[in-house]
Formats: C-alpha cells, sequence, structure tokens
C-alpha cells in the first residue's frame, strides 16, 4: 500500500543519509590525517633543506680556504725551487772563484819556490867564493902578460839585502799557502752550508708536496660532495614544491568540510530523527 512504500523511502533515505554521515566522517578523519601528516613532511623537508644549505655553505667555504691553501704551498714551493736555483748558481760562481784562487796560489808557490832555490844557491856560490885558497905565486905582469897577481877588483861581500829578500819570499809563499789553506777550508763551509740547504730545501718540499696532493684529495672530495648535495637539494626543493601542490588539492577537498563538519552533522543527524519520528507515526497509523 502507499503507507509501506512511504516507510520503504523514508528508511531508503534514513540509510543514505546514515552513509553520508559515516562517509563525511571517514572524509574528516581522512582530511585531518592527510593535512597533519603533510605538515610533518612538509617540516622536515625544511629541515633537511637548512640541513644541506649549510652543508653546502660549509663545503664552499671548505673548498674556498682549500684552494687558497693550494695556491700559497704550490707558490712557496716555487719561491724554494727558486732559492734552491740561485743558491746552486751562486754556489757554482762560489766554487770557480776558489779553483782559480787555490790554482793562482798554487802557480805562485811554485814559481816562488824555484824564485827562492835559485837565489839561495847563487848566494850560497857567492858566499863559498868568498872563502881563502891555496896561496900561489904572484907574477907581475907586463904589457903583453898580465901575469897571475889578484887583479885590482874591489873586494866582493855578500849582497846585504840577500838574506832580507829570502826571507820576504819565505814569507810570501806562507802567506800564499795560508790563503790557499783558508780557501780551502772556506769552500768546505761554503759546501757543508750549501748542501745543508739543498738537504733542508729538498725535505720541505716534499713535505709541502704532499700537503698539496692531500688537500687536493680533500678539495676534490668537497667537490664531489658539493655535487651531491647540490642534487640532494635540488630534490628537496621539488619534493617541497609537491607537498605544497598536494597541500593546496587537500584545502580544495578538505576545507569545506572542516569548517562545516559539525553544522552538516547536526543538520543531517536532525534530518534522519526527523525521518524516523515520521516513520513512527506512519508506523502508528497504520
Amino acid at each position: 500500500d502507499a503507507f509501506t512504500k512511504v516507510k520503504e523511502e523514508i528508511d531508503k533515505m534514513v540509510a543514505e543519509l546514515a552513509k553520508q554521515q559515516k562517509d563525511e566522517v571517514a572524509h574528516r578523519d581522512f582530511c585531518v590525517d592527510e593535512l597533519n601528516k603533510n605538515n610533518r613532511t612538509t617540516e622536515a623537508a625544511y629541515d633537511e633543506q637548512n640541513n644541506l644549505q649549510a652543508k653546502m655553505a660549509d663545503l664552499e667555504k671548505d673548498m674556498e680556504y682549500l684552494s687558497g691553501e693550494i695556491n700559497a704551498t704550490t707558490t712557496e714551493i716555487a719561491e724554494m725551487q727558486d732559492m734552491m736555483k740561485i743558491a746552486s748558481e751562486n754556489r757554482e760562481a762560489e766554487n770557480a772563484d776558489y779553483q782559480q784562487t787555490v790554482q793562482d796560489h798554487r802557480l805562485t808557490q811554485i814559481i816562488l819556490r824555484k824564485a827562492l832555490d835559485r837565489m839561495s844557491k847563487v848566494y850560497a856560490f857567492l858566499a863559498m867564493k868568498e872563502q881563502p885558497g891555496a896561496a900561489h905565486t904572484a907574477l907581475s905582469g907586463t904589457d903583453v902578460d898580465p901575469g897571475n897577481g889578484p887583479a885590482r877588483f874591489t873586494k866582493y861581500e855578500e849582497h846585504a839585502g840577500g838574506s832580507k829578500v829570502l826571507r820576504m819570499l819565505e814569507e810570501v809563499i806562507t802567506d800564499s799557502k795560508k790563503t790557499e789553506a783558508d780557501a780551502i777550508a772556506a769552500e768546505q763551509d761554503a759546501q757543508a752550508a750549501y748542501e745543508n740547504i739543498m738537504k733542508e730545501s729538498n725535505s720541505a718540499i716534499a713535505t709541502y708536496t704532499k700537503k698539496v696532493a692531500n688537500m687536493q684529495a680533500d678539495l676534490s672530495k668537497d667537490e664531489e660532495d658539493h655535487v651531491a648535495t647540490k642534487a640532494d637539494l635540488m630534490a628537496n626543493l621539488k619534493e617541497i614544491e609537491e607537498l605544497h601542490e598536494a597541500l593546496g588539492d587537500l584545502k580544495r577537498s578538505c576545507d569545506y568540510v572542516m569548517k562545516n563538519f559539525d553544522a552538516r552533522q547536526a543538520a543531517r543527524a536532525a534530518e534522519m530523527d526527523a525521518l524516523r519520528e515520521a516513520m513512527s507515526i506512519l508506523s502508528g497509523a497504520k
């Protein structure tokens, strides 16, 4: 009959309203969960962004420092190599002067020694000539025979300055030997100092070269990390952009329900109560 059909329609309406109530609650819960999830994920993404930006800044600062240190240390190595080259050139020139000095003094000593020996022999010979010889009979000379009597020459006397000259030659030879010895000692000291400088410089260059190699390895690692961090930052920016887009979609889907949830639930509940009341009336009327 007509009441039965009306009651069936009312049941359907109540069931539909109950389903709407349930679906709206589920939608509200979904919105709350998704909005909270989006908020948490967005905060985490922004935290990651801050960390990545700080890491990039640290890497860039470290790379700038390493580049400066590499350039400075490389310059120091070049300067030390230049100083070693100059020291080697100076040492070569000093050695050449030394060789010439020694050669000159040795030649001087040879010449002076020969002169000393020669003059010593001459003065020794002259001294022997002054010694008295055997007696002889003097014959008078004639206009055609000079005879064998002593000539009327001035008596020979040993050269008063002879011994002084010999002493002077000996002193010059002694001075020359001393100068040669001093030159040899100075050359040995200069060579030892040069070798020490070369040893210390080579050691320093080896240390600095190793330091540069280590810094270059660190710089390469920083550059690789910087590239990777930049890629991570780009991915992070894309994720944040997608999260904002998702938030926009959620707001469009959820704002109306969230703002009007209580009113809509109450209105629908009131409508359901009214339908149930009508159902009761119809059931009583029957």
